[in-house]
């Protein structure tokens, strides 16, 4: 925040012992909403406490005493990753190139236009937010305990997720059907998956049945089961998943792909617990409880047609909604961290570190086929691991659009991202450590002043957290 009361871009340091082009340059910056601090020597900058926290260097590279090349230098020795922009007189751009090669992030020459200056500075703190962000994405890789990676065996702290938690207690209480609706690979049967086992039916079976993969025939065999001779290829009597369910959960995946046919004689299982095989003439009693999941709005199904009104109001007695993975972002690293270790295991190796930059891309990718696309993409990275480093990030082919979120990539809102994700982590290990202090500030490997100002700027109290 500014002086003011307003978002800031990002913090931007001044060093130049020319005060006229000291005061010109911050007030250049000031009025494009960068908060600045100016100092007349490289010395100075680097006695300044919060030089760790800004988000970019100017620095003139002519200056006495410790010139711009030598500041570059000692900012690489405290390894202060700031990007540093080198401003630059005709005859200085041979020691800016040198200072390139070593690491500055880019150099102006003099006269410069005010627009230049200020475009080289909006893409130095960008990129200082984003390796910010990967930073704390790697940072919630290790941070977590397993025991606060989730519930019910499903991975996730973020606020929406501890909301689905809260409804799969509530219809874990129920032996109503319910319809789970989410996008595909959002985690629908892992869901039903923990209701069931958080229900008086968690030591019946677990049946699941996809409605959309088997022939209108085939899928009613699999529902009611049939007899010897039912028809062509019905060489034995076979019990349907009703029959085997019986005393659990019977899971429909897909349920807006069963045929008006099959909803019927499902409709009337539900009503009166009795199944009648294919080609049978006697009828079998059952007592079990229905899932279904969809992708699409069966309200809509309805109006459309294409599912019965009576069947679409039985099954949907309850309902809860699966969100996608890009509307549960803080997840990611839980996520990330929980299918590397699963992969690794699998494919008989070490958990392999992640790049920033393939950490950066996962972070910023849309993420169309969800939790499922995730999986698949770390067990790529996993089995093309080299020297300890997971392979690169590549989004599966079936889902290569979009591959980017449609946010605007702005400093401002890639703080605001950074704050909300270092709010968690830092609520997270305060819990863990009962609001010890000391203990808290050594997991997140910073010291107790600085943690004290990360608890006041995000109103968390110590005595919150003991037990």
């Amino acid at each position: 925040m500014s002086e003011t009361g307003e978002q800031t871009q990002g913090i931007v340091v001044i060093v130049d012992d020319d005060e006229a082009a000291r005061v010109s340059v911050a007030q250049m910056l000031r009025l494009r909403r960068y908060a600045v601090q100016a100092f007349s020597s490289a010395e100075a900058a680097l006695a300044w406490p919060g030089l760790e926290e800004a988000d970019c260097v100017v620095s003139d590279v002519k200056m006495p005493g410790m010139d711009g090349e030598e500041f570059l230098a000692e900012m690489t020795r405290r390894r202060f990753p700031l990007p540093m922009i080198m401003i630059t007189g005709h005859g200085d751009v041979a020691m800016a190139v040198r200072c390139l090669k070593a690491g500055a992030y880019d150099f102006v020459e003099k006269p410069f236009e005010a627009d230049v200056l200020v475009a080289c500075v909006g893409r130095a703190t960008e990129r200082m937010a984003l390796r910010r962000e990967a930073d704390e994405l790697r940072r919630r890789l290790n941070v977590l305990s397993p025991e606060e990676h989730g519930r019910f065996g499903v991975v996730g702290r973020s606020r929406i997720i501890q909301d689905v938690y809260e409804q799969v207690d509530v219809l874990a209480k129920s032996n109503a059907p319910v319809v789970i609706s989410g996008e595909t690979g959002a985690g629908k049967e892992v869901i039903a998956r923990a209701v069931h086992a958080q229900s008086p039916r968690c030591d019946g079976p677990f049946v699941p049945l996809n409605a959309g993969a088997l022939p209108e025939t085939t899928l009613e065999s699999e529902l009611f089961g049939h007899t010897r001779g039912a028809f062509t290829g019905a060489e034995s009597e076979r019990a349907g998943k009703l029959v085997t369910a019986s005393g659990g959960t019977l899971f429909l995946d897909e349920i807006e792909s069963m045929p008006q046919r099959a909803q019927l004689q499902l409709l009337r299982v539900l009503e009166d617990g009795l199944v009648q095989p294919l080609g049978g003439d006697r009828s079998q009693q059952v007592d079990v409880r229905l899932m279904a999941a969809t992708k699409v709005d069966l309200q809509e199904e309805v109006r459309r047609g294409r599912m019965r009104a009576d069947f679409y109001h039985r099954i949907a007695v309850l309902s809860l909604v699966v969100p996608a993975l890009r509307e549960r972002r803080d997840d990611l690293p839980l996520l990330i961290s929980h299918f590397l270790k699963q992969a690794a295991v699998r494919n008989g190796v070490p958990t392999p570190e992640v790049t920033e930059k393939a950490l950066l891309d996962m972070s910023r990718y849309a993420w169309p086929g969800n939790v499922r696309e995730l999986k698949n993409s770390i067990e790529r990275m996993v089995i093309t691991a080299c020297g300890g480093v997971a392979g690169p990030f590549t989004p599966d082919e079936a889902n290569m659009a979009p591959r980017l979120l449609s946010l605007p990539a702005t400093p401002g809102r890639l703080r605001d991202e950074m704050e909300r994700t270092e709010m968690t982590v830092i609520d997270a290990v305060l819990r863990k450590n009962h609001g010890e202090i000391t203990a808290t500030a050594v997991t997140l490997g910073i010291s107790r002043r600085a943690l004290y100002e990360r608890m006041k700027r995000y109103g968390l109290e110590k005595t919150d957290y003991r037990v």
